[in-house]
């Protein structure tokens, strides 16, 4: 997979004459129903023997104009690329969001993205907005994507819901990642969460790790403990327990500390909420 700036690739007009397949979004965490729309994107342009191109942004819109509680993302710049290329798409273009990119209307948006790129066709959610004040939902880019071409087409795969109804979001992720539900939060992302370790100091004190969160790129859960899987650079997997402080993040276990091995991401796995009630209803009976 090759990395591109969205504002260069416009201006290059490298790719103008490639037939690809586009998706556009802010896709923070890649929850069930963001690889919905990704694995159709994908799927069609093999089909169809086109480039899948996943349009995104370095941060997420909302965060940086105040309107969204929560500054961290739930992805690391890394895990997020090693994601999509694991899922075959092609190219990535990375939009760098500034005060004079957010005024641009809907319409501006997608006519940027079609002189990028020859567009047989857009995937995007049912939920999907963009342009200055969202002005622009999957109604109007409908007919924008006809703009591009006259045989390109829009694709909207059902939303992924819940079974008790509720629409998957990245909102809802990080309402419950906050609450420490990370039990839950594997059911909306297909996978356990995961925190990138390799931008987080590490101090070693004796046969234990502890790792500084104030350096945490990531939104992390909240002080608790957790069982967890560590992640190595050599492929393996260690079970270990995970104390989260408001400070830092203790894993309990044997560590051979002179290794040269490093540790690559943790998987939040369960909280030991539940166990911790059963002790206290024992201990009241």
């Amino acid at each position: 997979m090759k990395i591109y700036d969205f504002d260069k690739l416009v201006e290059s007009h490298q790719f103008s004459n490639t037939e690809a397949v586009l998706t556009i979004g802010v896709y923070d965490g890649f929850h069930t129903g963001h690889q919905r729309v990704l694995k159709e994107t994908v799927a069609l342009a093999s089909a169809e023997g086109l480039k899948s191109v996943v349009i995104t942004f370095s941060q997420n819109p909302k965060a940086l104009t105040g309107r969204y509680l929560f500054s961290k993302p739930l992805m690391s710049e890394r895990q997020m690329t090693r994601y999509l290329a694991s899922l075959g798409v092609d190219y990535l273009v990375v939009i760098d969001f500034s005060p004079e990119f957010s005024k641009l209307s809907g319409e501006e948006f997608v006519a940027r993205c079609c002189t990028m790129f020859s567009v047989r066709a857009v995937v995007v959610g049912e939920d999907f907005h963009c342009g200055y004040k969202a002005d622009t939902s999957v109604k109007e880019l409908k007919a924008l994507v006809k703009r591009c071409s006259h045989e390109a087409k829009l694709i909207v795969p059902a939303t992924y819901r819940l079974d008790d109804g509720r629409v998957n979001s990245t909102t809802l992720v990080r309402e419950l990642l906050t609450q420490g539900k990370v039990s839950q939060v594997e059911t909306l992302l297909g996978r356990y969460y995961a925190v990138d370790l390799g931008q987080i100091p590490l101090k070693i004190t004796g046969s234990s790790l502890s790792f500084v969160i104030e350096d945490a790129v990531q939104l992390l859960p909240p002080p608790g403990v957790y069982q967890t899987k560590l992640n190595l650079s050599d492929g393996s997997t260690l079970e270990v327990i995970a104390h989260l402080t408001p400070d830092s993040l203790n894993l309990a276990g044997e560590f051979n500390v002179e290794s040269s091995i490093t540790y690559d991401y943790l998987e939040f796995v369960k909280e030991f909420i539940d166990d911790v009630d059963e002790r206290d209803e024992e201990s009241n009976c």
